[in-house]
């Protein structure tokens, strides 16, 4: 999942709604099943709604990304196009968000992300403890602009998925097209940003 994009848009959304959707948002893929079944107080699941939506809206078929990833990475495209959003969210933060107050740098804003995630730890699911754990070290969020360190990413995710070597294959294309991925990559999350902010408030809360 593209932590970094996702925790932005919430920033943005709980500060112009007065709402609380960062934890939700953030945690989203730990938590099964109808958000309605889900154990969490009330005013943190259209974080999960939120989630859900991201999601939704970046696995249609006109993904920016998707012409480009379909053929060598197929059912895993998904996966390395979150990624890639991420990278070049993280490597170009200041001049995507050089009007957004509170967003001077990414390492100031992936603190204030580990900070109010913290907030809610009585309600961490366990297996999201260990990741968040490991998140919190190795400041991951900051960090994904580094290429070294996004291919240690996508090395340790081919281990854990079902077929997955491909994916150590994925820092190698992003370098052989790296400009037009970049180009893409930010499309992509302006796109699927301006569709959040758009239809969330009107659409899609509890």
């Amino acid at each position: 999942m593209n932590y970094l994009a996702h925790s932005v848009i919430s920033l943005e959304i709980d500060k112009k709604m007065s709402e609380s959707t960062l934890y939700g948002n953030f945690a989203g893929d730990f938590y099964k099943g109808k958000v309605d079944k889900i154990d969490l107080q009330e005013n943190l699941k259209n974080g999960i709604i939120l989630h859900r939506l991201i999601d939704k809206i970046s696995d249609r078929e006109e993904n920016f990304l998707n012409e480009l990833l379909r053929e060598k990475f197929r059912i895993f495209k998904g996966i390395v196009s979150d990624m890639y959003v991420d990278h070049f969210l993280c490597k170009n933060f200041e001049n995507i968000f050089c009007e957004n107050p509170g967003f001077e740098n990414v390492e100031k804003v992936e603190r204030k992300i580990i900070k109010n995630i913290e907030k809610y730890d009585e309600f961490f699911p366990s297996d999201f403890k260990s990741f968040f754990d490991w998140l919190k070290r190795e400041k991951v969020l900051a960090r994904y602009k580094n290429l070294d360190f996004l291919e240690r990413v996508f090395l340790g995710m081919s281990k854990r998925v079902r077929k997955g070597e491909i994916l150590r294959n994925a820092v190698c294309e992003l370098r052989r097209n790296y400009g037009e991925f970049e180009d893409n990559s930010i499309k992509e999350f302006l796109f699927v940003k301006g569709k959040i902010m758009e239809d969330f408030e009107k659409n899609w809360k509890l």
